[in-house]
């Protein structure tokens, strides 16, 4: 029987798949990823063509997706700046790896300890251009984690990993999950402006 804590998480999850992921994955083509809401939005690029001042994803990647986390300072005219939308690829690839890698963690049962380094690896990892491979990194490692809280005892979640910024296990976990809720609610909100600029209608 799994635990309470976990138990919880995972009817989390399953209302995040019904209310949100289920939507923003199903019939996802590739125009649909690339599509760019408005001029200016930050997407995926080759490396070396990112039009922003940073880059993220890993280093030894082809990928990257562009940032510029300055603009969360900077101002306009006594006014902050806005930041732009994201492309759906952008999205998927933000949080695309994290279930997966969390999976991994100590704090599921898995043998990765968990430090800042790792952590930086769920939001740095290598870029996936393609909508197929996107979806299916995000969905093996979703499953994963599903799996991996079957055997999750509430005095796993309830210790402290020194390593991760978020320290307590659970705390730690409920700050993942916020990032795929929040981003999958982004790729349904992409998802209509495509729609209803290029006339394509979806199941809701």
């Amino acid at each position: 029987m799994t635990d309470k804590r976990a138990d919880l998480f995972l009817t989390w999850m399953g209302l995040i798949d019904s209310y949100t992921l289920d939507r923003a994955r199903k019939d996802l083509i590739q125009d649909e990823l690339d599509f760019e809401p408005h001029p200016g939005a930050w997407g995926i690029r080759p490396r070396g063509e990112q039009r922003t001042k940073h880059a993220g994803g890993d280093d030894s990647g082809q990928w990257i997706v562009e940032c510029d986390w300055d603009l969360a300072t900077d101002e306009y005219e006594g006014r902050p700046v806005v930041m732009p939308m994201t492309t759906i690829n952008w999205l998927l690839n933000h949080f695309g790896a994290a279930p997966g890698l969390f999976a991994e963690l100590e704090i599921v049962g898995g043998r990765t300890t968990p430090t800042r380094e790792i952590y930086d690896c769920m939001w740095g990892h290598t870029i996936i251009p393609t909508v197929d491979e996107g979806l299916a990194r995000f969905n093996d490692g979703w499953a994963a984690l599903k799996e991996a809280l079957k055997n999750t005892t509430d005095e796993m979640l309830e210790q402290d990993y020194p390593g991760h910024p978020w320290r307590r296990g659970d705390h730690a976990l409920a700050a993942m999950l916020n990032e795929v809720s929040h981003h999958g609610t982004q790729i349904c909100m992409v998802r209509d402006i495509y729609a209803n600029r290029y006339g394509r209608t979806r199941q809701r």
